[in-house]
């Protein structure tokens, strides 16, 4: 996923988007090692039918975090997360958890299911998205060591603008106004980014810049 993003639900639909496109042909690709015509018919029965059952219960995650329904979405995402980790609903539903949890003020569980999509999600691009979210819930947690260890310094695919920003935030609660605004000017670099991310950056640029004695 080459093509840069300017929030992080276009990154998420782009992603489920290039599943629903390839999704059919990885697990083709995985079907290829199992050798006999009877086995690989009921490996794609089996695995047609898992997914299909997972998708009704995420369904139910949904519909019950739509309500705010905390405990039965978390009930339901929990049968996911153990019955049905290999399919991309486990990964879609970690991260729907992950942000109810931080909506609710609730950063520690958040963490869990966060990491969760680090050490079992099954798209790259989910990994990542978790790793820049994790960061940021760090961030939270007054841990910017943490959130720089995550984020990497080099750039990511598709998720490059969002990377910096972060950097720069971690680097702001570091007290190292330099490295922060280096960091929000490579985020303004990105010329399809939208007016009020622009905007937000360009304020903690100024900020971070006044602090480090440059221009911002």
């Amino acid at each position: 996923m080459a093509e840069p993003y300017q929030t992080e639900e276009e990154q998420v639909q782009a992603i489920k988007d290039w599943w629903k496109e390839n999704g059919k042909a990885v697990i083709a690709g995985l079907l290829i090692g199992l050798g006999a015509i009877g086995g690989w018919r009921w490996w794609v029965d089996h695995q047609k039918t898992r997914s299909e059952q997972a998708s009704l219960i995420y369904a139910q995650v949904i519909d019950a975090a739509a309500r705010g329904a905390v405990d039965e979405a978390t009930r339901d995402g929990q049968q996911i997360l153990e019955q049905y980790a290999g399919t991309p609903y486990a990964t879609l539903t970690a991260l729907l958890l992950a942000r109810s949890a931080v909506e609710k003020g609730d950063v520690a569980t958040a963490a869990v299911r966060l990491q969760w999509v680090i050490d079992n999600g099954i798209d790259d691009g989910f990994r990542t998205l978790a790793r820049l979210r994790l960061a940021r819930v760090r961030l939270q947690q007054g841990q910017p060591e943490a959130a720089l260890s995550l984020l990497g310094k080099g750039p990511e695919p598709g998720f490059a603008t969002l990377f910096s920003e972060v950097r720069g935030d971690a680097y702001r609660a570091q007290d190292k106004p330099a490295l922060a605004a280096a960091e929000y000017r490579k985020a303004l670099l990105d010329g399809k980014l939208n007016g009020e991310l622009r905007r937000q950056i360009e304020m903690k640029l100024n900020e971070v810049a006044a602090a480090a004695g440059e221009a911002a």
